[in-house]
């Protein structure tokens, strides 16, 4: 089995879900308690997905969970949006994450 922690591709994953822990972690409880949980959960998805498609065998099987990747990094996009949206996030956080999604996002189209 491959050890997803040594690969790039989850690293700079769970860097980002990092980013958004500390960012929302300190808004839950708030009126706005339901966009910062899909934050939290979109973003904790996309590194599942990742880890996933790292462990597979089937190398074949392995890309095409990678492939799916792409649609969650698109939906913690869109939460990420509605979050600055909403005014939760400065324009600056939110750049800074929507731009390492977008990254990961072109990442995940060469993996494997």
């Amino acid at each position: 089995m491959t050890n997803f922690h040594d690969q790039k591709l989850w690293q700079d994953a769970f860097v980002v879900l990092m980013e958004v822990h500390d960012t929302f972690d300190g808004m839950r409880g708030s009126s706005d308690e339901e966009i910062v949980e899909d934050c939290i959960e979109s973003a904790g998805q996309v590194a599942s997905k990742i880890a996933d498609g790292l462990s597979r065998q089937d190398r074949r099987f392995g890309r095409q969970v990678l492939l799916d990747a792409i649609g969650l990094v698109a939906v913690v996009r869109t939460h990420l949006a509605v979050a600055w949206g909403r005014g939760l996030v400065s324009d600056e956080v939110f750049k800074s994450m929507d731009d390492k999604y977008a990254t990961l996002t072109d990442h995940l189209q060469q993996a494997r």
